[in-house]
């Protein structure tokens, strides 16, 4: 091989790994860039697999909130019997109503589709049964405010642990006041000025600290989110570039075919399989005869195009369990494991002939000419050095004539 043209090789490979990597990494710094402040829309749409955690994530904190609600409201008949005794009876039949629907949603969060597709909406509609039912009792008691604050329970729950956009604790913040103010209208004197002044007070601060608790949760979501999105889309990209250099590595940049490195580790791989089953493996050398000439007169383009079509020539005329390298410069190569002498000769004939009717742009018909050596190892002599050499010197003896195929005698069968 010309010192040269193995020059010509390695600066193409290096050109191109060059160009590789700096259109990736122009690319990670451009194209792919989340905006500043991505919303959860745009995240899920860079990384849709998080749409089904994010539900499995609301939906684990509305059963938590509903169990808690569940469990929680009946248990507070405790509180009746201290201080209103004389309901007991009335708000616990009461209590154990309301447990019914949120059951009901229970249920629906545990065992049906609408449970993990809608699992905020559930859970406000069971707080919002609490508020209701508070709100109730508060304008029954004498105890007005102890009731009334039991009010900011919800708030708090929602604001605190429920998975989602803060619009939900916004909206059972409103249902709220809505209760409230509906037991204000049938209320039968129990609200005072004072009363009154207190519950507001108390309650409106609820509904600031869980909707702002709220809100501050969901910015460190949708960073939590942004983080996982950018690392998992860097992974990505280190992994397709990993996979680009990998093929780059083991491939000729002119041609396409398999580079050196590869054929060395084929042709070991496929020695050691033979010796190992008894088999045989076949090598073919081509060379482009006078290709320096062919250089001279077509220019380098001329020259690289001809390479080409001859690299689609053999890819297109092997089985799939060959590989067609190029060893550097005009070198081709074909490895054949399991192929016997008169399979690699007639491959390489063929090669040859076909070759003959390629003409690439200004070249004369017939002016592409090759040369190929074949060689064909039994399992105990199939070494990678002794098949190269022996490949090599019929490809020698070849190129004394050219546009010939150079191979041992093929024995007669017997």
């Amino acid at each position: 091989m010309d010192p040269a043209q193995g020059g010509d090789r390695r600066c193409r490979w290096e050109c191109v790994l060059d160009h590789l990597v700096s259109r990736d990494a122009a690319g990670s710094r451009c194209d792919d860039e989340l905006p500043e402040r991505a919303t959860l829309a745009q995240l899920l749409g860079a990384a849709p697999r998080l749409h089904e955690e994010l539900r499995e994530r609301g939906r684990g904190s509305a059963l938590l909130i509903t169990v808690f609600a569940t469990l929680v409201l009946p248990a507070w008949t405790g509180f009746d019997a201290v201080l209103e005794p004389d309901l007991v009876g009335r708000f616990a039949g009461s209590r154990l109503l309301c447990t019914l629907p949120m059951l009901a949603a229970l249920w629906l969060l545990w065992r049906r589709p609408i449970g993990r597709r809608r699992p905020q909406l559930i859970t406000v509609a069971v707080l919002a049964v609490v508020q209701i039912d508070i709100a109730w009792m508060a304008t029954q008691v004498s105890h007005v405010e102890s009731y009334a604050l039991g009010l900011s329970l919800a708030l708090y729950g929602s604001g605190c642990l429920l998975a989602g956009s803060p619009r939900w604790t916004a909206a059972l913040v409103g249902l709220t006041w809505l209760a409230l103010g509906g037991a204000a209208v049938v209320d039968h004197g129990g609200l005072t000025a004072q009363t009154t002044t207190t519950v507001t007070a108390y309650l409106a601060t609820a509904s600031l600290i869980a909707v702002v608790a709220h809100v501050l949760r969901r910015r460190v979501t949708l960073r939590e989110l942004r983080a996982r999105v950018e690392l998992e889309r860097e992974q990505e990209r280190t992994r397709s570039l990993l996979s680009r250099l990998e093929k780059l590595s083991q491939e000729d940049p002119l041609t396409g075919l398999a580079n050196r490195r590869r054929w060395d580790a084929e042709l070991t791989s496929a020695c050691s399989e033979a010796r190992e089953r008894g088999t045989s493996a076949a090598v073919v050398l081509l060379d482009v005869d006078h290709f320096k000439a062919v250089n001279d007169r077509h220019g380098h383009a001329g020259g690289d195009e001809a390479l080409r079509q001859v690299a689609r020539l053999l890819a297109d005329g092997v089985r799939g369990g060959d590989l067609v390298a190029r060893l550097g410069g005009d070198e081709l190569a074909v490895l054949m494991p399991g192929a016997d002498l008169s399979r690699a000769v007639e491959l390489a004939e063929s090669l040859r002939t076909g070759v003959l009717g390629l003409q690439p742009p200004g070249f004369a018909p017939g002016e592409l000419t090759v040369s190929l050596g074949v060689c064909v190892a039994s399992a105990g002599r199939a070494y990678p050095l002794e098949m190269m050499s022996c490949a090599d010197a019929q490809l020698y003896r070849a190129k004394i004539t050219r546009n010939c195929v150079g191979a041992p005698t093929l024995q007669p069968a017997r």
